[in-house]
């Protein structure tokens, strides 16, 4: 969760109004929430922020910012804070403008290092810009009033829509994959978990094929499909991002593969254990490095392995996986690394 003068300069604005407004979270939780009240509504893309929220008393919506739920002029103010991608930014940004009744006001915030002064300006494009204000030099805020007509959007990538990532020019038969922005490195293959592919036929050289995959952390899918293809497992993937969720759902079904994928916070409500265990764990949260993420990941796995299966990580070189892994794992194992990451067997 994050303590930050942005969230404080959009609560300051929370008492406002009594009517109808949603407030629009993605990856950044913050520290200190405002008490829940009827009629704030909250739309997250992260299942930990949603229970989060639901914990703490608030209507919350798990959605990949796919915002027909909503009937158009409902909201008399949304409150966002920026988010790391610019497209999932932009596509709130143009989506807010049919949701605000008549006289509705847009209100954003955010650090000037992330971009703040640029999102107020390309906002105001397409909003009656109203007023900035600032918590402080880094910190700034402004309102916008829906404009009577939306003569134009800001550029968000086409946000909703998935499509089809081009392979690399070397790769004879690639396996297609589709992806959208929403979901991390969305728009290539990730050159970790393309390195653990090229090591996972020589882990099971000995060993009995699996049957069972589990991939935490899935991404829009790229381990699971690659592992599934290569030795016909059923597959478990889970993903705390709603974008990925749904990404990793259309490839495994596009490559007929038995598969459920699961919305969850790493594995919170899974029991089945597997045979194969593979991640690519994330180390950031929004724009926050998560030291805690590595961790969690590796307890998850240790939990959800068959007695003789083995997980598979790859992590960035930096990342002390061995260390962290040493009370948890009997058996750890870096079987490669490159210049820039590592892949560490790990087993009962």
């Amino acid at each position: 969760m994050i303590k930050s003068s942005s969230f404080e300069l959009l609560f300051s604005q929370f008492s406002c109004t009594t009517d109808k407004v949603l407030w629009v979270l993605d990856e950044n939780p913050p520290a200190n929430c405002p008490a829940a009240t009827a009629n704030i509504e909250v739309i997250s893309n992260r299942y930990d922020v949603v229970q989060l929220m639901q914990s703490l008393g608030y209507s919350a919506h798990f959605s990949d910012f796919q915002f027909q739920q909503f009937q158009a002029s409902s909201f008399s103010r949304i409150f966002y804070r920026i988010s790391k991608e610019k497209a999932l930014a932009h596509h709130i940004i143009n989506s807010a403008q049919r949701l605000l009744t008549a006289d509705g006001l847009l209100l954003i915030s955010g650090a000037k290092q992330e971009g703040i002064k640029g999102y107020i300006k390309r906002t105001g494009d397409l909003y009656e810009h109203l007023e900035t204000f600032k918590a402080d030099k880094q910190h700034w805020a402004a309102s916008f009033k829906k404009a009577e007509s939306l003569n134009q959007t800001l550029d968000d990538k086409e946000y909703a829509h998935l499509r089809q990532i081009t392979a690399s020019a070397e790769e004879l038969n690639p396996i297609k994959f589709h992806s959208k922005p929403g979901v991390f490195g969305w728009n290539k293959i990730d050159a970790g978990s393309k390195l653990l592919i090229s090591h996972l036929a020589d882990v099971y050289l000995e060993r009995e094929k699996p049957e069972t995959l589990l991939d935490i952390g899935c991404g829009y899918g790229y381990l699971s499909v690659s592992a599934a293809k290569m030795y016909q497992c059923s597959v478990t993937a889970t993903d705390n991002n709603a974008a990925a969720v749904n990404a990793c759902s259309y490839n495994l079904q596009q490559h007929n593969i038995e598969h459920q994928v699961i919305a969850t916070n790493c594995t919170a409500g899974i029991t089945e254990q597997f045979d194969l265990v593979l991640c690519n764990p994330p180390f950031h949260t929004g724009f926050q490095v998560e030291n805690d993420l590595t961790e969690q990941f590796l307890l998850a796995a240790r939990q959800r392995l068959k007695v003789n299966g083995v997980a598979i990580f790859v992590v960035n070189l930096h990342i002390p996986l061995e260390r962290k892994a040493k009370n948890i794992f009997k058996l750890i194992e870096t079987i490669s690394d490159d210049r820039n990451f590592k892949i560490v067997l790990l087993s009962h």
